[in-house]
């Protein structure tokens, strides 16, 4: 491939165009010298020479479609960190506090089912399995799972492996440092793992918002879907939404990021406090 070569516009569309049918992520304009060296990185991995020959190749044949999720994989952004937004961390667990009630057929489920939609690395998940296994010291009966999904398998494997570099871990207290994770033997590594227990709670697996195959039945007392919403168009960020809220239990939570909203879904949601929902009905 010509280092010089650029996407042009209709190389461009062409590639949107796909990745907002396979995912419903939108990729305007304005993102185009982004999605070319990412997507430079791929034609060099597959030895084609050229951003046309590698596209007639994955989005022409159904024989790629391995391919083919290794672009999404490769476009799709994958921003995060633990303990981010941390006010909702410190809401669930006040919130659970005062909600939970054990074993009395009222109240949560037991054991607590949370999905972490589009968990990227895993910190969001980890961070809740830290937080949740704090909180079942304080509360009789309390158990939980988590549920983590993503829709690109590099950072499922990460996620999976759950070792990070020790710079990543900055938001973390120091007393979940010293319960939770594990420092690597060789100090120039400069690696931390989480703790075998904390991994045990949380169960990685590929999902496609767009796509995927929701819980047939309300399944979920809490979900987290934060800073993933912004991605989709209009149509397909309420169509996100309602499949959330079908998963969710009556009375469970729904946690978004902070510059997302839930659009049309106001009267099927009540507001506990900015970007939290509690499920009506």
């Amino acid at each position: 491939m010509r280092q010089e070569e650029h996407l042009q516009p209709a190389e461009h569309k062409r590639i949107a165009d796909f990745i907002a049918l396979k995912s419903g992520i939108q990729l305007p304009e304005h993102k185009r010298s982004l999605i070319e060296t990412r997507l430079r990185r791929r034609v060099k991995a597959t030895g084609y020479k050229s951003f046309i020959d590698y596209l007639n190749f994955t989005l022409s044949s159904d024989g790629a479609r391995e391919e083919q999720i290794l672009l999404i994989d490769a476009l799709t952004t994958n921003t995060t960190d633990f303990f981010r937004e941390p006010g909702h961390f410190d809401f669930l667990c006040h919130y659970l506090s005062n909600h939970w009630v054990d074993q009395s057929g009222s109240g949560f489920t037991s054991p607590l089912k949370v999905w972490s939609a589009a968990c990227s690395t895993g910190e969001e998940p980890y961070t809740l399995a830290m937080v949740l296994s704090e909180l079942r010291g304080e509360l009789v009966g309390f158990e939980f799972t988590i549920d983590a999904t993503d829709i690109a398998p590099s950072v499922l494997e990460t996620a999976k492996k759950g070792i990070y570099a020790q710079s990543r871990i900055a938001p973390v207290a120091e007393y979940l440092r010293k319960k939770y994770l594990l420092k690597s033997r060789d100090p120039a590594k400069a690696l931390i793992r989480m703790d075998t227990s904390l991994r045990a709670c949380v169960h990685f697996y590929p999902f496609n918002l767009i796509t995927g195959h929701y819980p047939t039945k309300p399944t979920y007392d809490v979900i987290f879907c934060r800073n993933v919403l912004i991605y989709f168009n209009g149509e397909d960020r309420e169509k996100i939404l309602r499949r959330l809220r079908m998963a969710l239990r009556p009375g469970g939570l729904l946690f978004i990021g902070h510059s997302e909203n839930i659009g049309t879904l106001r009267d099927e949601f009540e507001t506990l406090i900015p970007t939290v929902f509690r499920r009506i009905g």
